[in-house]
């Protein structure tokens, strides 16, 4: 019998309980000082079917637990908790956001896909309006003028 737990894709995973077991990469990561809660590292992590999760990993862990996560790398990662991702401004638009926690198990992962996983909208959709504020996006644009930076002072 083998004990090799099943990888569940992002989209299925839920908060009522935290054995899960995901294979993702590591698509941006962040420091973060908050006074409530201390430092973080913050992480969005996408499985291979580009689905994206906002991860935390706390200073306690950062050490033992975030240096194995280092932006560009897939890995299995496996035991942590999930909770309501809320707040004005979202890294993703998965309904929850991972945890990392002591017993959450990191390990390599043989893929290599070097796709960046971006969620790109266009910018007529962004000047229209029609976007939820609260999610972050992608967005490529392209330099068509370049010059001095000209400050308005009107509002003074």
């Amino acid at each position: 019998m083998s004990t090799a737990m099943k990888v569940t894709p992002l989209k299925d995973v839920k908060p009522f309980k935290s054995g899960w077991k995901v294979h993702v990469k590591v698509l941006h990561s962040w420091k973060q000082y908050n006074p409530m809660h201390g430092d973080t590292l913050e992480m969005v992590l996408s499985d291979e079917a580009g689905c994206k999760i906002h991860a935390s990993c706390k200073r306690t862990y950062m050490e033992s637990k975030g240096r194995l996560l280092p932006v560009g790398a897939w890995r299995h990662i496996q035991n942590f908790t999930l909770s309501p991702s809320t707040g004005m401004y979202r890294a993703t638009d998965h309904p929850f956001k991972m945890s990392i926690i002591q017993n959450t198990a990191i390990t390599r992962s043989p893929l290599t896909n070097e796709d960046m996983f971006l969620s790109l909208v266009d910018f007529q959709t962004v000047l229209g309006g029609s976007l939820k504020t609260c999610f972050l996006i992608d967005v490529i644009g392209q330099v068509v003028d370049l010059g001095d930076l000209e400050e308005d002072l009107s509002h003074f």
